[in-house]
């Protein structure tokens, strides 16, 4: 089988054109009529991830985030990307598309922290649901570090339950600010920056800060079960060597 079915599939899911007009998505390197027969999948194409997908005998690397984002003045030695060419290994990714699409990576972290009657707003880049029952700052904050494997959460406390909870997966913080919109008790999210926290005290939100990787990483596993559903043909497999690229103490 070659790729291109896999490309037609992901238009019907997550199309290209949805991505953001900043954004690099799609098929970064390699061609459709690229035989394929095993597929790696990873939050991000490192050269430790190359090397995994030629050791298994992977024709295609799928990520979330791109590979290459910003114009390449010069491939680098044993680069991801010079790995990708030297393997003959086809790379593709989905990033702001996979962000919004319907069983993305923000339902997906919705999911993951069982969040119950679920809105996704796409355009806004939020998935909003409710709690089985209210729970503490500090107790969600566990509650989310065991659930999505966490090395840490941070978050600010507002001396409230928190119940309504709306997540923005990776490097969402400015979601915060939708709070005026949506009005949510709780935003969880993967990076929050220092006057979004402020915004959050100011306006009694329980901002939780989990961590880019955790807070996206938890849509590669459904996403490999819903493409082995799809291609019975194709061998899909996560990457072990993608890892949180940070410890916390």
């Amino acid at each position: 089988m070659k790729i291109e079915p896999i490309l037609a599939y992901f238009e019907s899911v997550a199309p290209l054109s949805s991505a953001e007009e900043w954004d690099n998505v799609g098929l970064l390197c390699g061609s459709k009529d690229n035989e394929v027969t095993k597929v790696l999948l990873a939050l991000d194409i490192t050269s430790d991830v190359v090397r995994e997908a030629k050791e298994k005998g992977c024709e295609l690397i799928l990520s979330h985030h791109p590979v290459i984002f910003d114009p390449l003045r010069r491939i680098e030695p044993d680069s991801a990307v010079e790995l990708l060419i030297k393997y003959d290994i086809a790379a593709l990714c989905l990033h702001t598309n996979l962000d919004k699409a319907e069983n993305g990576v923000n339902t997906a972290l919705a999911k993951a922290l069982s969040l119950q009657d679920t809105a996704l707003y796409s355009d806004d880049f939020l998935c909003i649901g409710t709690l089985l029952s209210p729970m503490t700052a500090e107790a969600f904050a566990q509650y989310i570090k065991a659930h999505i494997g966490s090395p840490s959460v941070r978050f600010t406390e507002t001396g409230k339950p928190v119940y309504t909870v709306a997540v923005s997966s990776g490097g969402g913080g400015e979601g915060v600010e939708l709070w005026e919109k949506y009005r949510f008790d709780a935003f969880v999210t993967g990076e929050i920056k220092h006057h979004q926290y402020l915004f959050a005290k100011e306006h009694g939100i329980a901002a939780f800060d989990a961590g880019h990787f955790s807070t996206e990483d938890v849509v590669i596993e459904p996403l490999k079960k819903a493409l082995q559903t799809e291609f019975s043909d194709i061998r899909f497999m996560k990457s072990e060597r993608c890892e949180c690229p940070y410890r916390a103490v």
